[in-house]
């Protein structure tokens, strides 16, 4: 028996999201990159034809892209965790810092 290993789609890697995605992108030598700035717009690692466009846009941007080259299969609603802050920050806390070992 033989075993095609044909690719058949995509993964997303986020290393500062958590710690399984920073061990794959450590494993696999990929660079620890920022692609969305402190005000929510894309920044130029995240595609120079998004730069400056606020994320949720972005989102709605990509998805189009993909659709209009027959990419796009659908989406899928998945349950999330997100740390706040213990002093009720306005921000949600990164689960892993890329300079974590």
């Amino acid at each position: 028996d033989s075993v095609s290993l044909v690719p058949t789609g995509a993964v997303k890697v986020t290393p500062g999201h958590s710690p399984p995605d920073l061990a794959l992108a450590r494993a696999h030598g990929l660079p620890l990159l920022s692609v969305i700035g402190d005000d929510g717009t894309m920044c130029p690692p995240g595609g120079g034809w998004l730069q400056g466009v606020h994320r949720f846009v972005a989102r709605e941007k990509v998805v189009a892209a993909l659709a209009e080259q027959g990419l796009y299969r659908g989406a899928q609603d998945h349950a999330m965790t997100l740390p706040m802050c213990r002093y009720r920050c306005p921000h949600p806390v990164p689960s892993v810092s890329p300079s974590q070992d």
